[in-house]
Parts: structure tokens; C-alpha cells; sequence
């Protein structure tokens, strides 16, 4: 019993779309031409606006180089002045 009536609300529940043709409104109604014309909507149009681009300040470079030396500065030798002699002896 309780099989048979499972299988008919299945049949009713399968067969329920074809009983609500044309909305229900009955025989003979979907011949008469339906037109809505769609609605006219006129929006402004749209405000943009363009962030500046981000500006991006790169580090000064870094040099490692060494510290600079000082040396004292003397004057240029004299030319010798005098006679100089040189004796080579073999020993």
C-alpha cells in the first residue's frame, strides 16, 4: 500500500509541470501576442579616476672604498755636487 502510494505522488509530482501550461491562464491564451517593450534606462557614466603612480626613491649607492693616506712630501734631492770615485776590486 505504502509502495503504490509513494508511486503516485511520484507520478503527480512528475506530471504537475504539464498541468501549469502558460502559467495557468488556460486554453487558447498563449495565441494572443504578448509585447512589452523592456524599459529604457539611461545611467550616467561612470566617474574614473587614475591614482598618481607610486613613486619609488631608490638608496644612494654605497662605496667601500679605503680612506686615503697621507705621506709627507720632501723636496727633491740635490744633484750631487763633488767628485765621487768608485774603485771595483775583485778579491
Amino acid at each position: 500500500m505504502l509502495k503504490k502510494l509513494i508511486l503516485a505522488a511520484a507520478g503527480l509530482a512528475l506530471a504537475v509541470p504539464a498541468f501549469a501550461h502558460d502559467g495557468g491562464r488556460g486554453w487558447g491564451h498563449y495565441r494572443q501576442p504578448h509585447f512589452h517593450p523592456r524599459p529604457v534606462v539611461v545611467m550616467p557614466a561612470p566617474r574614473v579616476f587614475y591614482a598618481p603612480a607610486p613613486v619609488y626613491y631608490a638608496p644612494p649607492p654605497v662605496v667601500y672604498r679605503p680612506p686615503p693616506v697621507y705621506a709627507p712630501v720632501y723636496p727633491a734631492p740635490l744633484p750631487p755636487s763633488g767628485v765621487s770615485i768608485r774603485l771595483n776590486f775583485p778579491l
